[in-house]
């Protein structure tokens, strides 16, 4: 068989582990986190705070404009934010300093991870994602039973 047609993941407390590599896995939470969405917020305007600036995506694009400082990288504030209010434990994991000794999970060590591995990021918005979505249909559903 090609595909497997699986139950839906388990959801505990809008949490849910997900493996993103062979032994080890993430407890991942919803994207619906009012704190996640908030500085997601923050991000997205300063973002986009500094495409206004130098003019992204026109053609007076200019890097002129901005001052000669180093500017953080999308990816680099998102993995953050992710690293920080998506990602809550994890399991399977160690460092390069102590081999073979399960890690404690921190959001830094959140984001090492997840600068080692980007498509782990990508893993972990789709979970949040689905965790989210999941939540909506059952108050939907509930509601709609009353």
């Amino acid at each position: 068989m090609g595909i497997t047609i699986k139950k839906p993941e388990l959801d505990i407390e809008g949490q849910r582990w997900v493996d993103f590599a062979p032994g080890a896995k993430l407890l991942v939470a919803s994207f619906g986190n009012p704190l996640f969405k908030s500085h997601k917020a923050i991000i997205q305007r300063h973002l986009d705070s500094i495409d206004i600036q130098t003019r992204a995506g026109t053609k007076d694009f200019s890097l002129d404009v901005v001052a000669e400082v180093e500017l953080e990288s999308g990816d680099d504030l998102y993995f953050e934010l992710a690293a920080r209010h998506l990602i809550k434990d994890w399991q399977g994991v160690d460092v390069a300093d102590n081999p073979g000794v399960p890690a404690h999970y921190t959001p830094k060590l959140g984001v090492e991870l997840l600068k080692m591995m980007p498509d782990v990021y990508w893993t972990v918005v789709r979970a949040s994602l689905d965790i989210m979505t999941r939540a909506k249909e059952r108050a939907t559903e509930t509601a709609e039973k009353q």
